[in-house]
């Protein structure tokens, strides 16, 4: 875990470093600018450096020019812009409180960069963008990559920031955070998944229940069933309206438990009783606007982990006294417009300050709240986390549901709320092929079995 600092921590976070440090994040940098330069089959480099980093900057110069770069290294305090002609800027002009005098010099440093169409690495954060609220000022360095000196600077994920710093590229140690905001990262992922233990059956794998899926919401229900037995639960049980239960052929690893021809206060009573036994359930992905409210209040009852997501969470919204039974062991994982409708806030208070809204409602709640985004904020009111991963194909129907699924599937196999919230974020929106990696041997199913069977054979 590498955490995740304001601005002003982050320069006291630098003040505090070592020689020996700065040496080698300079060096960090040297590399990373090489890299970048070779990809693009040029040589000429140029450092424009400023606030705290001036320093590094230039020893990653110096390092460039005994790699055999041409290099022009330009401090803000002392030298005027140079030509950037055929280069790659290597932003560093970090800089949170600037001094007056230069505070327009480097306004016009950035409209330049900005204007030269040159690509650019940034250091810490691209040069106008705001480093706490991820504001970018107009017009802002859009960089190739961000390289991350230690920790991250909480603008890189809020905001314009992320469509602004290209791939982020940590370097230094990770620090474990035992308190403040820090960002989910792959090593935590792999942690909380470790391999299976071969003599594993699956009542070890852990038992679910979801309740889920509607006459209209159909894939709803087969999408979120699917991503929680490929997250590795053992046993998982699926009450639904008829309908979904005659389309769950497709996923015969599932066990239909048929609710009726909708949900409605009549058919809470069959799924409140499928709640016996369970290690955890998922309920809310595609229920339709049925009123579920006893049995959403009979699973809060239980004490069982339960994630609500999308219906559940605006039948909740209907019945705001049954917040009072939301417990330590409740996973809510709401999109913006989701969390204006719980709390009462309007959608724009949401979306300017994520962090402090998840935070202090998660303390409020006594629950784990995973307010999803383009960088998702999941807190305990104890502790904070982003989940930086994912793009943009991400933002259609279906992947609320798949996430429901895979974070049922970590509380059944005894994953804790917040840590289940974070991981199931980070598989949601890792790369597949990332996520294979990880997953490795809970993905199988029976179905899988027999399809190689069939090919071998």
């Amino acid at each position: 875990m590498r955490r995740v600092l304001s601005a002003a921590e982050y320069e006291s976070f630098l003040r505090g470093r070592t020689n020996a440090e700065l040496g080698s994040w300079a060096a960090a940098v040297a590399d990373a600018v090489g890299n970048l330069c070779e990809r693009r089959h040029g040589k000429r480099v140029v450092l424009l450096c400023g606030g705290s980093l001036w320093r590094m900057g230039l020893l990653a110069g110096d390092a460039l020019s005994r790699a055999g770069f041409d290099v022009t290294s330009a401090l803000l305090f002392r030298d005027q812009m140079p030509d950037l002609s055929g280069a790659l800027i290597c932003d560093m002009l970090f800089a949170p409180e600037a001094e007056p005098s230069l505070a327009r010099k480097r306004q016009e440093w950035i409209e330049v960069m900005a204007a030269s169409g040159c690509p650019s690495l940034s250091v810490a954060i691209p040069a106008g963008v705001d480093p706490d609220t991820g504001g970018a000022d107009v017009p802002a360095v859009r960089a190739k990559i961000t390289v991350a000196l230690g920790a991250y600077l909480v603008g890189l994920f809020l905001h314009d920031g992320l469509d602004y710093c290209g791939k982020i590229v940590p370097v230094g140690a990770e620090a474990e955070a035992l308190e403040g905001l820090y960002r989910f990262e792959e090593a935590d992922a792999r942690r909380l998944l470790p391999p299976r233990k071969r003599t594993a059956h699956k009542g070890d794998s852990g038992k679910a229940l979801l309740c889920v899926g509607s006459p209209r919401y159909v894939g709803a229900a087969l999408l979120s069933a699917r991503a929680c037995l490929a997250a590795g639960c053992g046993i998982l049980y699926v009450a639904c309206p008829d309908v979904v239960r005659t389309a769950l052929w497709r996923l015969p690893e599932a066990i239909g438990i048929p609710v009726g021809e909708d949900w409605g206060e009549d058919s809470c009573p069959t799924a409140i009783q499928a709640l016996a036994g369970m290690k955890a359930a998922g309920l809310g992905c595609g229920m339709g606007s049925g009123d579920v409210s006893p049995l959403i209040e009979a699973a809060l009852g239980s004490g069982l982990p339960l994630v609500l997501d999308a219906d559940g969470l605006n039948c909740l919204s209907k019945h705001p006294d049954l917040c009072a039974l939301l417990h330590e062991k409740t996973v809510l994982t709401p999109h913006p417009g989701e969390m204006s409708r719980l709390t009462g806030l309007s959608l724009s208070t949401v979306l300017d300050d994520p962090l402090s809204i998840a935070e202090t409602y998660a303390r409020r709640w006594g629950c784990t709240l995973l307010l999803k985004g383009a960088a998702t904020v999941v807190s305990d009111g104890k502790q904070t986390c982003i989940v930086a991963e994912g793009n943009a194909g991400l933002g259609k129907g279906g992947s609320g549901d798949v996430l429901t699924g895979i974070i049922t599937a970590l509380l059944s196999q005894g994953v804790e709320p917040f840590s289940a919230a974070c991981l199931g974020s980070y598989l949601l929106g890792a790369s597949a092929d990332k996520a294979l990696d990880l997953l490795r041997e809970r993905m199988l199913r029976a179905t899988n079995v027999t399809e190689a069977l069939e090919i071998w054979t």
